[in-house]
């Protein structure tokens, strides 16, 4: 069976689900429905949320199986401004993207583990003993030139990295003389498998292993759920002071202060929420693009408005499932751009098997040259075809929506790992 994903934004190319199992068409829809996009573009973001529906759909056909009240749930995902794909192989084979909130809580039973919550963030500093900046290049080049393999490490693959930022003033863009370093990374020593994998939770009371026509899904409850949760917290505080070893490591002569630490990749209200790629925080938060773009620092507004869901092309919608309340309260902001297509789509066809997204077909439309037909199992084979160059976007959906006020803007002084900066990274 074949389904084609339809579009609110109308966008201009077809996206083809192949091979779904009569079972799940069902569930797919269901999904669908409750999927909601505030994201930039018109390439990638629809994308991800096709992809999406294979990943709820299973947890909402899981759900059912086990006769839970899906309506008075209320189960959704909700995709931020820098709603994107991931490259993260098995993420996206299970059906599941990136830049969303995703609520999976049936009365206690929770579905939020299969989108595999890792407890990966930012840690945001104030350099305090700054002189001028020609002695801080120094002392930051000695600082790149000494990072040791095991830092490296540390410091974490795919977009991880440690950069310092001029702070500018966010009307005027004049220098503030404030200097500020984020790092984004998780560390590494500590196993991320208990996490992604749950045949450790099988003999467990509260773990159900539902099988579904495109993969299994495993909903917890009880003693697996609180065993679950006890080891994502142990990674999340892990990964937490990992950021502080490592700026002490090598900043160890400088005077700093921390500004803030959040997790954007992590469980929140007892497994109910996975925030993949969102912030949560009444402090100064970063959202940081690709090297060359740097970030822009913020506080996050109450959010969503109640003028932005009367205004919003998906508030009926809103309104009718009963989603205005909870989203009213959502005071999220996006952590960075995500990736997306460089070029314009013609086509994206999508075919699953017994354990959900078996590979995908994209068709690109290059300027004055033929359109590119790419296969592939995942995303970061064919990277070279994306960017994430996507601040102006990405920014543009948040102020439109009122998500956050721009406190300064973070221009790049200085990337200290990677040397080099690609999408999904070297290390």
């Amino acid at each position: 069976m074949h389904k084609e994903v339809k579009n609110s934004k109308n966008v201009s190319f077809p996206v083809v689900l192949k091979n779904i199992d009569e079972k799940m068409e069902k569930w797919l829809k269901e999904a669908q429905k409750r999927i909601f996009s505030i994201a930039a573009g018109d390439r990638v973001s629809f994308i991800a949320s096709a992809i999406v529906q294979v990943g709820f759909g299973k947890i909402l056909y899981a759900a059912n199986e086990l006769g839970v009240d899906i309506e008075k749930s209320k189960p959704y995902i909700f995709f931020a401004p820098d709603g994107t794909c991931s490259y993260n192989e098995i993420r996206i084979k299970r059906g599941f993207t990136y830049g969303c909130i995703f609520k999976a809580d049936f009365e206690g039973l929770i579905g939020t583990n299969n989108s595999m919550p890792n407890g990966c963030g930012y840690s945001l500093y104030e350099l305090k003993d700054w002189n001028d900046d020609e002695t801080l290049i120094r002392t930051l080049n000695r600082i790149k030139q000494n990072i040791t393999e095991e830092q490296a490490k540390e410091l974490g693959k795919g977009n991880h990295f440690i950069a310092v930022y001029r702070v500018l003033d966010a009307i005027s863009g004049e220098d503030t003389e404030r200097r500020m370093v984020l790092l984004h990374c998780s560390g590494h020593d500590l196993s991320k498998k208990p996490l992604y994998f749950f045949d450790w939770l099988e003999e467990t009371d509260g773990c159900h292993k539902v099988k579904t026509p495109h993969g299994d899904i495993y909903l917890l409850e009880s003693e697996a759920k609180k065993r679950y949760i006890k080891e994502f917290e142990k990674l999340d505080k892990y990964n937490k002071e990992a950021r502080v070893t490592v700026m002490k490591e090598l900043f160890k002569n400088s005077s700093y202060e921390l500004v803030s630490s959040i997790t954007h990749q992590g469980l929140y209200n007892n497994g109910s929420y996975h925030f993949l790629g969102i912030q949560k925080s009444e402090k100064l938060i970063p959202i940081a693009f690709n090297a060359e773009e740097g970030g822009i620092a913020v506080k996050t507004k109450k959010n969503l408005s109640k003028q932005f869901i009367d205004q919003w092309e998906q508030g009926t919608r809103v309104k009718e499932l009963g989603y205005e309340k909870e989203f009213r309260e959502l005071n999220f902001t996006p952590h960075g751009g995500g990736y997306e297509f460089k070029y314009p789509i013609k086509k994206f066809v999508m075919f699953l098997n017994e354990q959900g997204l078996d590979h995908f077909s994209v068709e690109l439309k290059k300027p004055k040259e033929p359109s590119i037909k790419l296969i592939a199992s995942y995303f970061k084979p064919i990277r070279e075809y994306m960017t994430y160059r996507r601040k102006l976007p990405v920014m543009k959906e948040v102020f439109k929506a009122e998500l956050a006020e721009h406190i300064y803007d973070l221009n790049p002084f200085m990337q200290l790992h990677p040397k080099v900066s690609i999408p999904g990274g070297h290390y």
